[in-house]
């Protein structure tokens, strides 16, 4: 194998790594206290977040503080990646715009 053909062979492994790859964060506060994965609840709400740069910059307010209800003592957030968020970034990524879910429960 040639040398040239090795680079683009190597750009090309990079850009599919990198391409899966990100740094999604969510704030998770408010005044309830987080309940274990393993506990059910009810769900409260399931929001989008959205961000820029394969998920260095957050486009939108990626904090839980609004969505959790004032009444509520324990909630618990999971995060998803979910069919819609893979067909949004199908369109977005090439742009480095990416999404992903929350759902908030809360558990009684």
């Amino acid at each position: 194998m040639s040398a040239y053909r090795k680079i683009i062979m190597f750009c090309l492994l990079f850009v599919l790594v990198v391409s899966f790859t990100g740094c999604y964060t969510i704030k998770v506060g408010g005044k309830a206290q987080l309940a274990s994965s393993d506990q059910e609840g009810t769900l409260v709400v399931e929001k989008r977040y959205w961000y820029i740069l394969f998920g260095l910059i957050p486009l939108s307010d990626n904090s839980t503080d609004n969505h959790i209800p004032p009444s509520a003592a324990r909630v618990r957030v999971e995060t998803k990646y979910t069919v819609l968020d893979f067909l949004i970034n199908l369109f977005t990524t090439w742009v480095t715009i990416v999404t992903f879910s929350a759902e908030i429960y809360e558990v009684k």
